[in-house]
């Protein structure tokens, strides 16, 4: 992944400079609401602080106000001259400027600002966070900052997180003179006599130089070696610059010789790849970054042979992957689906190979928590998908009737625990999504685990308080849910996931064709055709009672969804047989058909049940496959007669 991230790095480097290449993108709408930039000038000629607000926003702000994102570190003094969080500049930014040498008049300009503008908290705890913006200069009145500042730590509160108050402060001001709010705003800009900090070159040079690494003196004994090139000049193993965090610096045990100042052994870089890895940290950000249900996704190719790409055929790669990609996730309907991905797969318009790294992650402070990375995917899987998700529509369509299926979809089979919009627990549909990318093999019996738990979950939403609190809470019946799982295993068996099963002989059965063909379809061995016609007989009893008892459905309380073992199956078979007769549906014209139906259950039953096979939970599973295509069976009728 790393070679990657390099290799883009010098794609792009060629085409412009190092400092261009780490500019941080910014959208400049959301949610369709245009953006602006407030310009914060600080005058030098009278103390006067003025606010400027009629800029909007567009593709190239970042680059015009050299927005690179925050310094680099959790602990590291914010003094960059554009941001996005306006705190930074309310407490610590211009007094870390006063650290940085930008040169005269830039250097005695900052010092008067920070003696002019800001109050000192003379708390000497604070360090950075010393001084903190005098809003009475904005003509806010009434409001003592140091006073106030005593008052939020006499609360038990850091001071460090001050700036809060007076982001609060600030806020109202502007709501009240401008009728603006501060996340109206997508970048903040320090100004000092009109002019951007951010357009001096001292400036810039000094947001470039803060990207060096930190250089360590060698022992003579020791011979440093850069682990992409082999190069031994200009080496450090200083990453702190990297924007993706991907492995620890900072605990003993990763380090060299358990010596906490030497992580030479993990990783060390020459100059030239540690700009490429930044100048390609950056490119990913900007252009690769993504969302997959509650995940975020870089997607970044490794180019492994054909002629070094240019940037300009990496922009046309990243579009063609990334347009595959959402198409894939996103769409619904299964002709435009293949149609779209047709057209967007023509990769071979350059003359290189490339395999796809899919890194799942989320952000923790200022480190990236690598939660999967899927490594050397080819990007023909996207095709593959289309077809396998087409052929299973296709095949499961007559009987389970039509469904929106994406790899959107997939997040919503296995019930997963989340909080304030992300996944708790991510391992195991993690896995899957690895599995489906990678083309590797998936154990049926697991993936039947979780959908058995799922059904228990929305099974018991009633009395549940917590349901929302899982993925699958969008799922209002069982039957709903497990016909999903149904087109879902049908995809992965034809992806190749899953082996196919091998499908009972059906023309023994004295059934109606329609469930004939499902279990021919579904290749259900004798085993898993019982326990389906077991749950059809439950449906046909749900379906009575649905009828007279306003849509409510007792005949599922005789399921135990904690799973069904081979004595509950022989004590459920006589409790669905006394429903038939108690519900009448065994009366004519359907008594016939439903004897019929019983008695093959019971013939299959009793002839497996000594050798049998399938464990609790893919008994209740299978008879839930029943009782679904029994009970959206009568919609489905109902939709073909729409149609016709």
């Amino acid at each position: 992944m790393i070679e990657g991230l390099i290799q883009i790095g010098q794609s792009a480097l060629k085409e412009r400079g190092l400092l261009e290449n780490i500019i941080k993108e910014l959208e400049p709408e959301v949610k369709g609401k245009r953006r602006h930039v407030l310009k914060i000038n600080f005058s030098t000629s009278e103390t006067k602080l003025e606010f400027n607000l009629d800029e909007e926003m567009n593709t190239g702000t970042s680059s015009k106000y050299c927005y690179v994102g925050p310094a680099d570190g959790a602990n590291s003094p914010q003094w960059y001259a554009s941001s996005s969080n306006i705190t930074y500049f309310l407490n610590q930014t211009i007094n870390s400027l006063t650290d940085i040498d930008l040169g005269d008049p830039l250097n005695s300009k900052i010092k008067y600002i920070l003696e002019n503008y800001f109050v000192d908290l003379e708390d000497e705890t604070l360090k950075r966070y010393r001084y903190a913006l005098d809003l009475s200069k904005i003509g806010i009145q009434n409001f003592n900052v140091k006073e106030r500042y005593n008052e939020y730590i006499a609360s038990g509160k850091k001071g460090s997180k001050f700036s809060d108050v007076l982001a609060k402060e600030l806020e109202a001001f502007l709501k009240s003179q401008y009728g603006v709010k501060l996340n109206d705003f997508g970048l903040f800009v320090i100004c000092i006599d009109g002019v951007p900090l951010t357009d001096y070159e001292e400036y810039r040079r000094a947001v470039l130089e803060s990207k060096k690494p930190k250089k360590k003196a060698a022992r003579k004994s020791e011979k440093s070696i850069c682990h992409i090139c082999g190069n031994s000049e200009n080496v450090s193993d200083d990453l702190t610059k990297t924007k993706l965090k991907y492995y620890t610096t900072n605990l003993a045990i990763f380090a060299s010789g358990f010596n906490k100042s030497n992580y030479k052994k993990n990783m060390q870089l020459c100059e030239n790849c540690l700009n490429s890895l930044l100048a390609g940290e950056t490119y990913v950000i900007n252009n690769f970054s993504t969302k997959l249900a509650t995940f975020k996704v870089y997607i970044i190719p490794h180019f492994i042979y054909g002629e070094n790409i240019d940037i300009r055929d990496l922009d046309f790669i990243k579009d063609k992957i990334n347009y595959s990609f959402d198409t894939l996730k996103n769409l619904s309907d299964i002709d435009e689906f293949r149609n779209e991905l047709d057209m967007s797969l023509s990769f071979n318009d350059t003359n290189a190979y490339f395999l796809l790294n899919f890194m799942f992650y989320k952000n923790v402070q200022k480190s990236t928590k690598i939660q999967r990375l899927i490594n050397d995917v080819n990007p023909g899987i996207f095709r593959t998908l289309c077809k396998s998700i087409d052929l299973a529509k296709k095949e499961t369509g007559p009987f389970l009737g039509k469904h929106d299926f994406n790899l959107y979809t997939i997040y919503n089979m296995t019930p997963i625990r989340e909080s304030k919009g992300e996944a708790t627990e991510y391992r195991n549909i993690l896995n899957i999504y690895d599995a489906i990318l990678t083309l590797r093999s998936l154990d049926r019996r697991n993936l039947i685990n979780g959908f058995c738990r799922a059904a228990a979950i929305i099974n018991r939403k009633q009395e549940n308080d917590n349901y929302g609190e899982y993925n699958i809470s969008r799922y209002k019946t069982i039957e709903g849910y497990i016909n999903r799982t149904l087109i879902f295993l049908k995809m992965l068996e034809k992806l190749g996931c899953l082996k196919e099963g091998e499908a009972m002989d059906v023309s023994k059965l004295s059934v109606r064709d329609d469930l004939k063909e499902y279990i021919e379809a579904m290749g259900y061995d004798e085993e898993r055709a019982a326990l389906f016609l077991l749950g059809y007989l439950i449906g046909e009893v749900g379906n009575a009672q649905r009828k007279r008892l306003n849509d409510k459905k007792p005949i599922l309380n005789k399921l135990n969804f904690n799973g069904i073992d081979k004595q509950k199956i022989l004590r459920l078979s006589s409790d669905v047989f006394n429903k038939l007769n108690q519900e009448k549906v065994n009366d004519k014209p359907l008594r016939v058909y439903n004897e019929a139906v019983y008695f093959e259950f019971k013939r299959l039953l009793d002839k497996n049940l000594a050798n049998w096979s399938l464990n609790k939970n893919e008994n209740l599973y299978y008879i839930l496959s029943g009782y679904s295509y029994a009970s959206v069976k009568p919609f489905l009728k109902e939709d073909e007669k729409d149609e016709q």
